[in-house]
C-alpha cells in the first residue's frame, strides 16, 4: 500500500527576547548591529514516531479514505494503508540588545525538530488474521515504515549539515524606526524557515521516491503470487 506523506510543516516561533542595556556612543556605518555577530547554536532533535495498528475499517471505508488522500492502491494492497506525517517545527531564539539611538535583535540559538508523527499501519478489518493474504498485506505495510526509518536514518546527517549551514545567514538586524524588535524577530524566523523549507520538500521528494520502489505493478504482482504458493 503506498506510503502516505502528509507533511505536517508547523513552525513554532518560540521568540525568547532577553533585554540587555548598553549605553555608549553611537557608531557608524549601514549595519551597526553586524559587529554582534555570532554563529547561533542549533539544538536538533529527531523521532520516528510511535507506530500504531488500526483495524477499525472494513475494505470499503480504508479504499474510500486511501482513494481520498490519493494514496489508493490496486488489488489486495488496497486492504492496507501505511500512513505518516513528516513534521518539523523551528524555534528561533533572540537577543535584544539598546543602545542609545538604536537598537539590534541578535540571532543567538534555534531548536529544531525534524521527523515523523503519528505512523500509522491500518489493516482492513476485513482481512483474517492468519491468512497468507493477511500476513502479506501486514509485511508489505511494515515495509513501508522501515523504509520511511530507513530514509530519514540516512538524510538527517545531511539536513543538520545544510540546516547549521544556514544559520551563517542569520545576521543582527538594527530595528528600523518604522518597526519594533517583535516585527525584526518574525523577519528572521520568517528567513530561517523559508531556507528550512527548501531541504523539507527534497526530502519528501526523496522519500517518495523510495516509497515507489515498493509501490510498482511488478512487485504487487510479486507478493501476489506468494499466496498462490500455498
Amino acid at each position: 500500500m503506498k506510503n502516505s506523506v502528509l507533511t505536517s510543516i508547523i513552525c513554532t516561533f518560540a521568540l525568547f527576547l532577553t533585554n540587555a542595556s548598553v549605553s555608549f556612543a553611537q557608531s557608524e556605518g549601514y549595519n551597526r548591529c553586524a559587529r554582534l555577530a555570532k554563529y547561533p547554536q542549533m539544538r536538533l532533535r529527531s523521532s520516528y514516531g510511535q507506530l500504531k495498528y488500526n483495524t477499525e475499517y472494513n475494505n470499503n471505508k480504508l479504499s474510500d479514505f486511501a482513494s481520498r488522500s490519493k494514496m489508493r492502491e490496486r488489488g489486495m494492497f488496497a486492504t492496507g494503508l501505511a500512513h505518516v506525517y513528516v513534521d518539523w517545527k523551528v524555534s528561533l531564539h533572540t537577543n535584544i540588545q539598546n543602545f542609545n539611538e538604536y537598537t539590534c535583535v541578535i540571532p543567538t540559538s534555534v531548536d529544531i525538530f525534524f521527523g515523523y508523527r503519528d505512523p500509522v499501519i491500518y489493516l482492513s478489518k476485513d482481512l483474517k488474521p492468519g491468512t497468507c493474504k493477511y500476513e502479506i498485506v501486514l509485511r508489505h505495510e511494515q515495509q513501508h515504515h522501515q523504509i520511511n526509518k530507513a530514509v530519514l536514518d540516512y538524510y538527517l546527517p545531511i539536513l543538520q549539515k545544510k540546516f547549521f549551514q544556514e544559520l551563517a545567514n542569520l545576521k543582527p538586524i538594527e530595528v528600523p524606526q518604522d518597526k519594533t524588535a517583535q516585527d525584526i524577530a518574525n523577519q528572521l524566523n520568517t528567513q530561517y524557515t523559508n531556507a528550512i523549507n527548501q531541504y523539507v520538500k527534497r526530502f519528501q521528494i526523496t522519500l517518495q521516491v523510495e516509497q515507489d520502489r515498493l509501490d510498482n505493478l511488478k512487485n504487487y504482482q510479486y507478493e501476489e503470487k506468494l499466496c498462490r504458493k500455498f
